[in-house]
């Protein structure tokens, strides 16, 4: 199940967030007027071609995740705020430690805790990924094909990005809230 977990991370947070990003980049790459065009397109593709897509997006989303990282805990923190007080005056312990005393005192608090980090670091890569696709939407504005078809793209794109920001943000909080929670109530200080 673990190793299950890790594929699934691997492929949502890494692969997909890079898909999106080489289909943005498609997009400027390859002219695709309509629908059928671009259902054409996808006809040409064969296992070979798509196993190397899945290695570059896999590539590109592993790149982008200390992008998406500095992105929600600057943009992201001040858009919905840092909820989380700096405690390590009251536990005199640091994040490396309160990992390790979950890790070794709390296995199944440390398993929800890396969950949230998952969903976490699944938000911030999709969060660049949008961005990343903001980008290209107002490449195409600029161009002038289809403007307003590019426009409502552009807006997707932002609402998009805005949602993603604030789970990215929600994931970090949940897992502090975890760690914190954990070392209280077990009273992991101690040990």
């Amino acid at each position: 199940m673990k190793e299950l977990v890790q594929h699934a991370f691997d492929f949502f947070g890494y692969v997909i967030p890079g898909l999106f990003i080489i289909f943005s980049l498609s997009i400027l790459a390859v002219p695709i007027n309509n629908i059928d065009t671009a259902i054409s397109m996808t006809k040409k593709f064969d296992i070979g071609l798509g196993t190397v897509m899945v290695i570059v997006a896999y590539v590109i989303g592993f790149c982008i995740y200390p992008v998406g990282r500095f992105l929600y805990k600057t943009i992201g923190f001040k858009l919905f705020g840092n909820r989380i007080l700096d405690d390590s005056n009251q536990t005199n312990l640091s994040v490396p430690n309160k990992y390790a005393l979950l890790r070794e005192h709390s296995p199944m608090n440390f398993k929800y805790v890396e969950s949230w980090n998952i969903y976490c670091a699944m938000s911030h890569n999709l969060m660049v990924a949008s961005l990343f696709f903001c980008v290209v939407s107002i490449v195409k504005i600029v161009s002038g094909v289809d403007t307003l078809l590019w426009i409502g793209a552009l807006l997707t794109g932002i609402i998009i990005f805005l949602i993603l920001t604030h789970r990215a943000v929600t994931y970090f909080h949940w897992a502090a809230y975890d760690i914190n929670a954990t070392i209280s109530s077990l009273k992991l200080k101690e040990k």
